[in-house]
């Protein structure tokens, strides 16, 4: 489920929660940050894992400590991003409001410097804990009922947000009917720019051999809506923890790194740079450890007619 929090730099950004608690469904460009930003450019990150306790580290990873230095990263871009997105498990385990209060401080800086920032929750966070901490943030007129999706509108293409966080703390992901007609409905609406979507959890067409889900449980129906529609170019998503880009029937599917802890040995943490082109999108690797074998690499995403 997506939550929009505004710049805290600039008045006219003031009044966004409010507007969010009236059942906002389209942030359209007016809510970028300042002039002197990138409209084009973004700062993707997933997989944050902020705990109550600033002092936790889980596989040697101070989690609050990568957080903290990616904010400050982006923070001093040059140009901004017009955006900043935290897709999923913003959280540590539970979502408790503890977490969300600590994260609140943590990305503070990235808001003072006038960038929006935008969240879908994974499977470690708790809407209803989260909106014990933003009050203002909650929807009071969801478009989906106990699911919160929305649009990112931007010059060279929209950003479709969705929740997939089906029970907190249990690995797997789903979307359901509701969501997902919504999403074509959406879509539809949107056919005259290149649409991303963006949700937590990967793609997985079947079941593992032993019957089990890690990530989205109705990926088939999903990919069904996102495949008859040519407008629908990249899916972006976390989870993992694993750095990867790959392509189901021309989809690009963007699987962002963590800035919390890697699972696999040798895989980068920290966030990816994305710059919107006319016709597809690059991407630049930033890794926390900039000696890393794949710092600053770039891949070059190029639409499907």
């Amino acid at each position: 489920m997506p939550i929009h929090l505004p710049p805290i730099s600039r008045r006219q950004f003031l009044g966004r929660t409010a507007a969010a608690a009236a059942g906002l469904v389209t942030l359209r460009p007016t809510f970028a940050a300042d002039a002197k930003a990138d409209p084009h450019a973004f700062a993707l990150l997933a997989d944050t894992h902020i705990p109550t306790d600033p002092t936790t580290e889980v596989r040697k990873v101070n989690m609050v400590d990568n957080l903290r230095r990616v904010i400050a990263q982006v923070s001093r871009l040059d140009p901004m991003p017009a955006n900043a997105l935290i897709d999923g498990d913003c959280a540590y385990l539970k979502g408790l409001p503890q977490d969300y209060t600590l994260l609140g401080k943590l990305v503070e800086p990235l808001r003072q410097a006038g960038v929006p920032l935008h969240l879908t929750l994974g499977n470690h966070d708790d809407r209803e804990q989260f909106f014990a901490v933003y009050v203002n943030a909650e929807p009071t007129n969801p478009p989906v009922s106990s699911k919160h999706v929305s649009v990112l509108e931007t010059p060279r293409a929209n950003f479709f947000l969705l929740d997939s966080l089906e029970k907190t703390n249990q690995t797997p992901g789903l979307l359901g009917a509701a969501q997902r007609a919504w999403l074509a409905q959406a879509l539809d609406l949107r056919r005259d720019k290149p649409a991303v979507v963006v949700g937590h959890h990967n793609p997985q067409l079947q079941p593992t051999e032993q019957g089990k889900w890690f990530g989205i449980k109705d990926s088939a129906e999903f990919f069904a809506v996102l495949t008859a529609r040519a407008h629908v170019k990249a899916y972006v998503f976390g989870h993992s923890h694993h750095w990867e880009i790959a392509e189901h029937e021309g989809i690009h599917l963007v699987n962002l790194p963590p800035v919390a802890y890697v699972f696999r040995q040798g895989d980068p943490s920290g966030y990816v740079h994305a710059q919107l082109e006319r016709d597809g999108m690059t991407l630049e690797l930033r890794c926390l450890d900039e000696g890393h074998a794949k710092h600053k690499e770039r891949v070059e995403l190029t639409w499907r007619a």
